[in-house]
């Protein structure tokens, strides 16, 4: 039942291209890229070679079928998440899984081709096997976990934390050998190709975008994550909790003490923690920390107060969301919405327009831009150079389906340098919005305005 509602609620939203995010359009061109030049080739240092090796076998299909294989992935983590509550015997575990199936972050990784739900979803594989004694396998586990997400390693720590023993600290230290030696050999094996075509190189990240404003940095990891509904629940939680830990009512796991599983969430949320605000970009980089804040839920929270809770997340990705209003990047909104600045931006709340609905009216959006772009690129008549900096992967991924105009081409982000020959050669040099700004941040110069001019889009 449960998987059937994971994969029904996300089946509605596959069919409007990619995504939103420009790492799911170049995911696509690498797949691509991966057919065209027979190799390995990374959509995005360090790489994340086992979504992009699946993308590979499917690179001719619709949009829809890469999304699928998300939705996939989503009912996965779902039901590993389902049956570790369950070896556990912990109390309320449809409600505690519901909170997982529309966390809102989690819900929208569903519906497109990004590699957090694939990470999660191996991760917690790892945790069932792990409950089972099952050491070798949940090894294994998050070893292809780290061939989704190369930081999905980390979970080696607190697993260290569950399985620790200081009655037979030799019984520990083999239990953790045969986890971590697994793990470590599949990551390895799986970046091997990435290895070979860039050297140690690979070991890097991509982020061209500045360090956001505190406000942007504490949105993401908040109701960017739970969206409004779920982060007022988790307050609740909070204050259940208080009252269950006064009348000693935990709801205590078969395996453990609720302590240890505790401690073991809590480490597990401090690290992604820190992880996410080393390069706070994404709400999606908070992701492998969700089904531990819902853990900590479950162990404190019971009864009535589980049952508001839960009702609130099941709404959480459907009402009171908030978004940018920007034409071209932003979401639609109802009359009810309210509007206000933030960080420079418009941004709206509307009680009728949850998360998820706004990330498909984001979508169209995008698409819609760069559609019109793609029909404008094809009215050049005169060699022209295009700065697309977020939009490249998208218009790239427009230009697959169709004959590309000779005089158009797309450029990522460049230097002074070049852009200042190019326009020598008699090239027409263009940006598209706000890549002026962002070209300029990615190399630390000050030249594009004085070099390149808006695109005009038709």
């Amino acid at each position: 039942m449960l998987i059937a509602l994971v994969a029904l609620t996300r089946i509605p939203f596959i069919f409007d291209g990619y995504g939103t995010e420009e790492d799911s359009w170049g995911l696509v061109v690498n797949a691509h890229e991966m057919k065209e030049s027979g190799h390995y080739v990374a959509s995005r240092f360090p790489g994340h070679p086992v979504q992009e090796y699946a993308y590979r076998m499917i690179c001719d299909q619709p949009a829809w079928v890469y999304n699928f294989l998300s939705v996939i992935v989503s009912c996965i983590a779902v039901a590993f998440f389902f049956l570790a509550l369950g070896k556990m015997q912990l109390s309320g575990k449809i409600k505690t899984t519901l909170l997982l199936c529309f966390t809102p972050a989690f819900f929208i990784a569903g519906t497109y081709t990004i590699d957090f739900n694939w990470a999660l979803a191996f991760v917690l594989a790892s945790f069932y096997f792990l409950l089972g004694r099952k050491f070798i396998i949940a090894g294994i586990m998050i070893g292809l976990a780290t061939g989704c997400r190369i930081t999905s390693g980390i979970f080696l720590l607190p697993w260290a934390m569950l399985l620790f023993n200081r009655l037979d600290l030799r019984a520990w230290l083999k239990e953790l050998l045969l986890v971590s030696i697994p793990a470590v050999i599949i990551g390895m094996l799986l970046y091997v190709p990435a290895y070979l075509n860039y050297g140690t190189a690979f070991f890097d990240y991509s982020d061209q975008f500045p360090y956001p404003p505190v406000a942007k940095v504490l949105y993401k990891m908040s109701i960017g994550v739970w969206g409004i509904p779920g982060l007022t629940a988790i307050a609740l939680s909070v204050f259940a909790a208080v009252k269950t830990i006064r009348e000693k009512n935990i709801n205590a796991p078969v395996l453990f003490s609720p302590q240890r599983l505790a401690a073991v969430c809590a480490a597990i949320i401090v690290l992604h923690v820190v992880s996410y605000l080393r390069l706070p970009q994404k709400s999606g980089y908070m992701m492998p920390a969700v089904p531990f804040v819902i853990l900590l839920i479950a162990l404190f929270v019971r009864g009535k107060w589980l049952n508001t809770v839960t009702a609130l997340f099941v709404i959480a990705p459907f009402l009171f969301g908030m978004n940018l209003t920007d034409n071209l990047r932003g979401s639609e909104y109802s009359p009810l919405a309210v509007r206000f600045h933030s960080s420079g931006q418009e941004i709206f709340f509307d009680p009728l327009t949850g998360p998820a609905l706004s990330e498909r009216s984001k979508r169209k959006n995008k698409m819609n831009y760069c559609s019109e772009v793609a029909a404008s690129l094809d009215t050049l008549s005169s060699p022209s150079c295009i700065i697309s900096g977020w939009w490249y992967n998208e218009l790239v991924v427009n230009y697959y389906s169709q004959e590309k105009n000779k005089n158009a081409t797309l450029e990522f982000y460049s230097t002074c340098a070049h852009l200042d020959s190019l326009r020598k050669e008699g090239v027409r040099i263009y940006f598209l919005p706000e890549q002026d700004l962002y070209n300029d941040e990615m190399f630390g110069q000050n030249c594009t305005d004085s070099i390149a001019k808006p695109f005009p889009v038709q």
